[in-house]
């Protein structure tokens, strides 16, 4: 059964110009990298309405637990993708960052 790791995070106003191409050269390290990455898909989504500017809702879905337990094993030993994640990580506003997994329910 599907699963989900859903990451919630506020960019600095400050940083928004340089988010987007950060998170595409990261998608771009997991394409050219697919032994590593066990994901299904992905999607990024930013808040329109309501809220506070600058909020972003990460949904990646894998096949199972296991297969997000894999990559997080694998993708924390490599040294390129923990740089670029120092750098993403600067992007964010203190506080504002969270990881949750979510598991299917049901269609609607």
């Amino acid at each position: 059964m599907a699963i989900f790791y859903v990451e919630t995070f506020m960019v600095k106003p400050e940083k928004q110009n340089e988010f987007m191409p950060t998170w595409k050269k990261f998608l771009k390290y997991a394409k050219d990298n697919p032994k590593m990455f066990k994901f299904k898909s992905g999607k990024v989504f930013t808040q329109m309405f309501g809220g506070v500017y600058g909020t972003y809702v990460s949904i990646t879905e894998y096949d199972s637990l296991a297969d997000l337990e894999k990559e997080m094993a694998t993708t924390m030993k490599d040294e390129k993708l923990m740089k670029m994640m120092q750098e993403f990580m600067a992007f964010i506003v203190p506080n504002t960052y969270t990881a949750n997994i979510w598991n299917f329910v049901m269609n609607y």
